[in-house]
């Protein structure tokens, strides 16, 4: 979360309890339509709670042998600065910072918010600009509830005895603040996936060649409804939808002769998409209904039978970006049946696309 950038220095994102904030402006509730902004804003707030987390066990290995060399005035650090030594620590490992999103998408707010050394205090107009440059309302809230908390341990302990810890505690409480920062924004994440409906999609035209043989089919999956909800306690979950799909010969070749079909295959599709929100992968499985394909060539005819109830299933795509709406394209000479036809003599080509969408409520 660009909070983090927003407050680099220790003990950052600081105002008493009693300060007076500006009335804040309406501010859009956030939505499917925000989904990558908050995706963004989750993985940067995880990101800057591991670093400071990280920093502070750092920093106390430095200040640790120092507090007990303190005790020992023959020791050759008894009069190190502890303050100083840990600080020049923290100034290096602040080099090797870096947040996955800089900023996250759509942030146009301020970099830093001022605070003054020593007080309790921020201006609010730098935080009035930091919720004005957030995309939607919960962010804001989640990143001003980030400051609040550091403003209230602050009057709580008076500015003095908060000024004069030790880095380490200072980043140690940051860690705690992106952790709880985090689970505010994830929880946000699973909101705007459970109040919007997620539609899949989907169509093949594979074309397979052999000998004699030329045909490209077209497979036809409208858009199916998504059901589930997120489970607690879980970062991941899976929703479920049922529908139909249904196949036909757009054009062949048979021997020479040009073909005309008629009639179409038709599948009970049940479909399964797994998700956390950042990346997805879905499953289908297929049951075959009545429905026959016909063939009519230049001096022959044929009909396509299969048996009924036919069963097929598998993975359609695995670990692709979740978003708003997601394309996901395969080249069908990959996928498993190229393999299988190409032991028999034909090759294949074509596309498969795979359209997952996130619709907001009101869409």
């Amino acid at each position: 979360m660009q909070v983090s950038l927003r407050s680099k220095i220790l003990g950052f994102c600081l105002l008493t309890s009693a300060m007076v904030l500006p009335a804040f402006a309406d501010q859009a509730k956030c939505s499917c339509r925000n989904l990558r902004s908050v995706q963004e804003e989750l993985k940067n707030a995880e990101c800057e709670a591991m670093f400071f987390a990280d920093m502070a066990a750092k920093l106390k290995a430095v200040e640790d042998p120092l507090i007990e060399a303190h005790k020992n005035p023959t020791h050759p650090d008894s009069d190190v600065s502890i303050h100083d030594r840990s600080s020049r620590a923290r100034a290096v490992i602040m080099r090797t910072f870096k947040l996955p999103y800089n900023p996250a998408y759509g942030y146009s707010g301020p970099v830093t918010v001022g605070m003054k050394f020593g007080s309790c205090e921020q201006k609010p107009a730098e935080l009035e600009a930091l919720r004005a440059g957030s995309q939607c309302k919960e962010i804001a809230d989640i990143t001003l509830a980030h400051e609040a908390e550091h403003r209230e341990r602050c009057a709580r302990e008076t500015a003095a005895v908060y000024w004069d810890r030790l880095p380490s505690q200072f980043a140690a409480e940051e860690a705690e603040r992106y952790r709880e920062q985090a689970n505010a924004m994830r929880a946000q994440l699973k909101r705007i996936v459970d109040e919007g409906t997620i539609t899949v999609e989907a169509k093949l035209e594979p074309r397979i060649k052999g000998p004699q043989f030329d045909a490209t089919y077209s497979y036809v999956t409208p858009a199916i409804e998504m059901e589930g909800k997120s489970s607690p306690g879980s970062d991941s979950w899976t929703v479920n939808g049922k529908g139909k799909q249904s196949g036909k010969i757009k054009n062949a070749k048979i021997g020479g002769m040009t073909c005309k079909s008629s009639g179409q295959l038709n599948d009970d599709i049940d479909m399964a998409l797994d998700t956390d929100g950042f990346v997805m992968s879905l499953k289908s499985k297929s049951t075959g209904r009545p429905g026959d394909i016909k063939l009519r060539c230049m001096g022959g005819y044929g009909m396509s039978m299969r048996p009924q109830g036919e069963v097929g299933s598998g993975e359609v795509f695995a670990a692709e970006r979740f978003a708003s709406e997601a394309d996901v394209s395969q080249d069908v000479s990959t996928m498993p049946i190229a393999k299988i036809l190409r032991q028999g003599g034909m090759s294949v080509s074509g596309k498969q696309t795979v359209t997952v969408r996130l619709v907001c409520p009101a869409e």
